[in-house]
């Protein structure tokens, strides 16, 4: 598998999270995708459109830091030309890593031929749940 465009960075920011900081968002697939979701559509609905501040709705602060607007758009075009716009997805389970969820799918965009894991990292934070990492592989 290899990481699409300048997401890369995304991995970087996920690595030095402080775990302790972090909660997992539920204990079985129901759960979690009650969760995981709405939050994932929230965030392939920005990236469809290209904005920003709805694809970034639910990032931590360390990720918003990493993925500014500026990086957001530099990689969309990339990731446009790549595998396309995302079309649909479907749920293939998660993981508990490092007091965070791992959630993974199955997607599919409007350029590549191949599936694409769509990989989300959550955590619960105080009363939010907040989007620590992604990726399309």
């Amino acid at each position: 598998m290899k990481l699409i465009g300048g997401l890369a960075v995304v991995a970087v920011v996920c690595l030095a999270l402080s775990p302790a900081a972090a909660g997992l968002v539920g204990q079985d697939d129901q759960e979690v995708q009650a969760v995981a979701n709405p939050i994932l559509e929230t965030v392939l609905t920005g990236f469809n459109n290209g904005n920003y501040a709805v694809y970034s709705k639910y990032f931590d602060d360390t990720l918003k830091d990493a993925i500014t607007e500026k990086k957001f758009l530099q990689v969309r075009a990339d990731i446009l030309k790549k595998i396309g716009k995302y079309q649909s997805r479907t749920y293939l389970g998660f993981l508990q890593q490092a007091k965070t969820s791992v959630v993974l799918w199955k997607g599919r965009f409007s350029v590549a031929d191949d599936d694409v894991l769509i990989k989300l990292v959550l955590s619960q934070r105080g009363d939010k749940v907040q989007v620590l990492g992604l990726w399309f592989q």
